[in-house]
């Protein structure tokens, strides 16, 4: 299959070209990734004219060309570039004739981390069908990209949109288990410790290329435990100071550290299952 990679030269992009090295890829950035790429097209996600040009000949997109929140700082151009540039990625794959898009989204749309610290989660675990309340820049910008890929699945485009918690690079691992992490990290420590490793969510996008699926889907991407060594329910009911209701208490009473993100859907519809787990100073295979 010919697909393209949006942001392919970024941390996320580097795994998930590593996952669909079997295709023709071809990868759209505005800085070139670090290792040879055989077809590379410099181009400005909100270029839509660029983009158009560049998609010619695609089947399949990934969308992977975002401002992260970990250098979220500028707003404006947080929700132009996530926000506008998502406008033009889909665009100009209609313009292009590009049959699938799978976009990456980030479970901040749920808006349950630091920009509202006093807005716990209706139910756990959180799924997809929990209501979205982001009130960031970023989580807004997320939100706004995944309506916009929602009206072009009406429009007879087959997308998928993945939400990946955070995603646990190899540099980010200590600052996963208190101790400093990179120099100049901006985002802080994820209220629900949800996470995902990098593979895995690589892994996760692949499979979402190759399923067959029509119209419009929305997965979660997370690991099946999260990044703390507490309870996950009285974890976050002590740091919200509330009750918060659990739909199934037996399995995290046998899965006391279960992430507090459902991956089910991603299981059953995607075949996607995570191998990573924690152990209070980094992560293992399953």
């Amino acid at each position: 299959m010919h697909i393209a990679i949006t942001g392919g030269s970024g941390r996320l992009g580097h795994y998930v070209r590593l996952a669909l090295a079997d295709h023709e890829l071809r990868v759209l950035d505005h800085t070139p990734p670090t290792s040879s790429v055989p077809d590379f097209r410099h181009v400005d996600i909100r270029d839509l004219d660029g983009l158009t040009a560049a998609l010619q000949g695609i089947e399949a997109v990934v969308h992977l060309g975002a401002i992260d929140r970990s250098v979220a700082t500028d707003d404006a151009l947080t929700m132009q570039v996530n926000a506008m540039g998502t406008w033009a990625v889909f665009e100009a794959s209609r313009r292009a004739g590009v049959r699938r898009v799978v976009h990456c989204s980030s479970s901040s749309v749920t808006g349950i981390d630091a920009s509202n610290p006093t807005m716990p989660p209706h139910y756990l675990p959180i799924d997809e069908a929990h209501e979205a309340r982001p009130t960031d820049a970023y989580g807004l910008s997320k939100l706004c990209s995944e309506r916009i890929a929602e009206a072009y699945a009406r429009r007879g485009m087959e997308v998928l949109v993945l939400r990946p918690c955070f995603v646990a690079f190899p540099d980010l691992v200590d600052f996963m288990a208190g101790r400093p992490g990179p120099a100049g990290r901006e985002e802080p420590m994820p209220f629900l410790r949800a996470y995902v490793g990098p593979e895995d969510c690589a892994h996760g996008f692949a499979l979402a290329i190759a399923v067959d699926y029509t119209g419009y889907g929305t997965f979660f991407l997370a690991a099946d435990d999260a990044f703390s060594d507490q309870p996950t329910v009285t974890r976050l009911e002590d740091f919200y100071g509330a009750y918060i209701p659990v739909r199934d208490t037996t399995f995290y009473e046998a899965h006391p550290c279960a992430s507090p993100v459902s991956n089910a859907q991603a299981r059953v519809r995607l075949g996607w299952v995570p191998t990573t787990r924690w152990t209070g100073g980094g992560l293992v295979g399953a």
